[in-house]
């Protein structure tokens, strides 16, 4: 079973080195990153696999992800909360297999 906190470190790494090969590998092929209308200034704030990675490789925003608390985790889905950016955010992930295939998240700015 493949773990949220893999990909948290593997997303971390990728901002830092601006590598997006590690995460690539915890993706479906059909994978969405979905957010709040407007974010990553995106219309509708989707994120195709192809685009989070090119997001990750252009070293994303490395401080909106930081101080992971993983709420749960089964084989079809993980929850945690983590520190972003002056704020906090709540993420969603489905699983399909031993990949994810679906990321929401939704920030709370402080």
């Amino acid at each position: 079973m493949v773990a949220v906190t893999e990909v948290f470190k593997a997303w971390n790494e990728g901002f830092a080195n601006k590598d997006s090969s590690k995460i690539g590998e915890f993706f479906t092929d059909d994978f969405q990153f979905i957010r709040p209308a407007g974010s990553f200034d995106l219309p509708g704030g989707t994120r195709t696999r192809q685009e989070t990675l090119d997001w990750t490789a252009a070293g994303g925003s490395p401080t909106s992800i930081d101080d992971l608390e993983l709420l749960y985790e089964n084989d079809e889905v993980a929850v945690y909360t983590n520190g972003a950016n002056n704020g906090v955010a709540m993420c969603f992930y489905t699983k399909r297999g031993a990949k994810f295939s679906h990321l929401r998240a939704v920030t709370q700015v402080v």
